[in-house]
């Protein structure tokens, strides 16, 4: 069933064309169309679930080339996946890694090399990162392969490979390798150009603007602390680096991070606390499962870690969480009617915190 592609009748191209009313100079009201056209990619192996037929088309970046294919192809939780960890990866210019299951990275690591930050990557839910997709912004080398013996990877995606790699990896038969370019050329910042998201749902479709943030660097963070204490420089990179990840994690969404690498992530929880819970606890477990079988992982304690809440908190009960886990760091919306109740409980555990003004929710 897994192996088999679904063959389904697809169209050959998909033209979306919107019509706006602009008025000249004169005032003269005047119908406008502006056309979208999308081109098949390939067709996929299957959608969402085996019995559901799915093809791939696109009109832009990121531009995917499945260059080693495998179980009969990729299918659309698969690209989706690659796509979802471009929107992460297009933060950073050293080497990153993002590793997806279901649309969510298990683990983010951003690292002097490639290999470095896969392993990092990988073990921040080695659990989850079975049978995920890695993706990296940096070409893949020999070094990066050989980190991958012994982990089940379905895809691996970057924007080359290096000389060997591709023949080293033609006898895992059902691994397939995608190149990917244009993450670094993706909008992030308030400013850049877009093209509004599409979503259909029951015969409704939205037209969303996507998801830009202002913060650029750590100085930009500066002006919305509200914590008596001040981060340090590591305190608000860790910050920014986390609000970057947050930002493409389901809502209620979560994400621990430290020094270039994320420790726990929460995610699709309905309430916030039950995401930081699952944050924290995912990352005590993972430790003690990792001691239990002498894996290395000793990095990823949290004290002095950052936290990064796509969401206002709206009760102190998760900030106290943060305090008795260790977390040193928060950045988050603000906008709670218990907001100064939150900054109390912040300068109680001797944390910084920052208030970002802007929501990062994510409904994909």
């Amino acid at each position: 069933m897994y192996r088999t592609r679904t063959v389904g009748n697809h169209p050959k191209r998909v033209r979306i064309i919107e019509t706006f009313e602009v008025v000249d100079e004169n005032g003269k009201k005047e119908d406008v169309d502006v056309v979208r056209e999308y081109e098949p990619d390939y067709l996929l192996r299957y959608g969402t679930n085996p019995h559901q037929p799915s093809a791939h088309y696109s009109n832009g970046l990121p531009k995917l080339s499945e260059i080693k294919t495998g179980k009969s192809g990729m299918s659309q939780t698969n690209v989706e996946d690659i796509l979802h960890a471009c929107e992460i990866l297009k933060y950073f210019s050293d080497p990153a890694c993002a590793i997806m299951k279901h649309l969510n990275p298990s683990g983010v690591a951003v690292r002097s090399t490639p290999k470095e930050a896969l392993e990092y990557a990988w073990n921040c839910d080695y659990q989850a990162a079975f049978g995920g997709v890695a993706v990296f912004n940096k070409p893949v080398d020999m070094d990066v392969v050989n980190s991958t013996k012994g982990h089940y990877i379905e895809v691996i995606c970057a924007p080359d490979f290096e000389e060997g790699v591709l023949d080293s990896l033609q006898d895992r038969g059902d691994l397939r390798v995608v190149q990917v370019s244009g993450i670094d050329k993706l909008p992030k910042y308030v400013g850049d150009e877009v093209q509004p998201n599409i979503k259909t749902l029951e015969g409704h479709l939205f037209l969303e603007t996507p998801y830009l943030t202002k913060f650029r660097t750590v100085e930009d963070l500066l002006p919305h602390v509200v914590s008596e204490r001040k981060p340090s420089e590591l305190e608000l990179r860790n910050m920014l680096n986390a609000w970057y990840v947050c930002s493409s994690v389901r809502s209620n969404g979560i994400v621990l991070w430290k020094d270039g690498y994320s420790l726990g992530i929460g995610t699709g929880q309905q309430d916030r606390i039950t995401a930081v819970e699952q944050a924290i606890e995912k990352n005590r477990n993972l430790n003690w499962k990792a001691r239990e079988k002498n894996r290395k992982r000793g990095s990823y304690i949290l004290f002095g870690a950052a936290i990064a809440s796509d969401g206002f908190f709206p009760f102190v009960d998760s900030i106290e969480l943060c305090g008795k886990a260790g977390i040193q760091a928060i950045i988050q919306p603000g906008g709670s009617k218990r907001d100064e109740e939150v900054i109390e409980a912040a300068n109680k555990y001797n944390m910084s915190m920052v208030f970002t003004g802007e929501r990062c929710f994510s409904h994909h």
